[in-house]
């Protein structure tokens, strides 16, 4: 008998080509060309907002009652700090007042008493923390940290430095300065010298100037904000960065080549260059009133510092600043920590730790908002985009578990019946 050769149960199916629909959508071409747009707006709409709250200065640093509390305690921590050693805490802490007391620096030595709360073990802290509580102020504060003092320190304190409870309760304004850069003999002197040799430093020559309202309209304040200035850029640690940014915002209120040509054409009508009548209204004449408003709001927020401390407490506490911006800064602690930042001011490192205690809070104008938006907006395109991409993806999933079970997924062979015509008789 003879048989036909039988045809294989199994056999391969052929590969097929893949050809895009025409009709198929190029949606992941898009959903990339979004991701990529947002991700490229991201970052440029983030760098742009920080640019203009750097430029337009955004951060207003005021005084308000609902952060001063958390600005003294972060102070008073700072201050905590200066104690390396746990060990006898206390006789430290009595050590640091008594050594501000013989420096004559009342406002540090005020400072460090009303910070022992971070300064003492926590049995004598609890004690000044139990005064604070009872809401009557520094002044409660100072009266309990007294009693804690040893009776040196303790009596040399009550005779050099004012308390707080003895103080009026309204302050006397008064219209005298305290004290002045110069008169006009001392402006004709340093005219003089100036005249003479132009690479001298102007510095005190235009804040002298600025003292006696040559160079606009002057306050109190102000007055005394030229001289914790003068004062401060006399330390050998006034950050040279800082001193930059000031010599050249008075250069450009006062250009000393224009009052140098100014006093030379004042002086043809009689007198010399140098004289005070010549070189006060060289001095006015050479004035630019645009930079001249900006180096007097320096001068008030300087003196703001002064008058919330001391005179000399602004000097040290400007050797903390890094630039001309810092300055409000250092006002918004003056005027919530007071003496307590005073001596911090005196004690700490220059590392900007003591920028860092005050906080401002940011304000908004329109291309703030904008820049704002276009964050908004970049972050919604990248969060769509991904959330598609995981719809599509779970959606694929649950698809495929669905149809696990089909013939589509026979993907290499078919089986194929074998039927009887494959066989044949003799």
């Amino acid at each position: 008998m003879k048989h036909a050769k039988p045809t294989r149960a199994w056999r391969p199916v052929r590969a097929h080509a893949y050809r895009p629909s025409r009709t198929a959508r190029p949606e992941g071409a898009w959903s990339a060309l979004v991701f990529n747009l947002c991700l490229l707006l991201l970052p440029l709409a983030t760098a742009a907002a920080v640019l203009i709250i750097g430029r337009d200065q955004l951060y207003a640093y005021e005084y308000n009652e609902a952060g001063a509390r958390s600005i003294i305690e972060r102070v008073e921590a700072l201050n905590g700090s200066l104690i390396q050693v746990d060990f006898d805490r206390q006789r430290q802490w009595d050590n640091m007042v008594a050594m501000e007391l013989m420096a004559d620096d009342p406002a540090a030595a005020r400072g460090f008493l009303l910070s022992g709360a971070e300064m003492l073990p926590p049995r004598s802290a609890a004690v000044l923390r139990r005064a604070a509580a009872d809401g009557a102020g520094d002044a409660a504060i100072e009266v309990a940290a007294l009693q804690l003092l040893l009776p040196g320190t303790r009596e040399r304190y009550q005779a050099n430095v004012q308390l707080l409870s003895l103080r009026p309760n309204t302050a006397t304004p008064t219209s005298e300065r305290s004290e002045t850069l110069g008169d006009p003999r001392d402006f004709e002197l340093m005219a003089r010298a100036l005249l003479a040799e132009p690479e001298t430093d102007p510095l005190q020559f235009v804040l002298t100037g600025f003292s006696l309202g040559l160079g606009g309209d002057i306050s109190t304040a102000m007055n005394d904000g030229a001289v914790s200035l003068l004062a401060s850029t006399r330390r050998d640690d006034f950050p040279t960065s800082l001193s930059d940014e000031i010599h050249a915002l008075l250069a450009q209120a006062m250009p000393i080549e224009n009052f140098t040509a100014a006093a030379r054409v004042s002086a043809e009508d009689g007198g010399a260059p140098g004289d005070f009548d010549n070189a006060s209204v060289a001095f006015a004449a050479s004035i630019n009133q645009e930079a001249a408003a900006r180096v007097r709001a320096m001068l008030a927020e300087i003196g703001e510092i002064g008058s919330a401390t001391s005179s000399d407490a602004a000097a040290t506490m400007l050797t903390h600043a890094n630039t001309i911006a810092d300055f409000a800064r250092l006002r918004l602690l003056a005027q919530t920590a007071g003496d307590r930042a005073a001596a911090a001011a005196k004690r700490l490192p220059r590392d900007g730790s003591l920028l860092l205690a005050a906080r401002g809070e940011l304000e908004f104008n329109r291309e703030l908002l904008i820049a704002i938006g276009a964050i908004a907006l970049a972050l919604a395109g990248l969060l769509a985009v991904i959330g598609l991409k995981l719809f599509e993806a779970a959606r694929a999933g649950i698809r495929s578990l669905n149809h696990e079970d089909d013939d589509d997924h026979y993907s290499d062979s078919e089986l194929l019946e074998i039927s009887t015509n494959n066989w044949r008789p003799l």
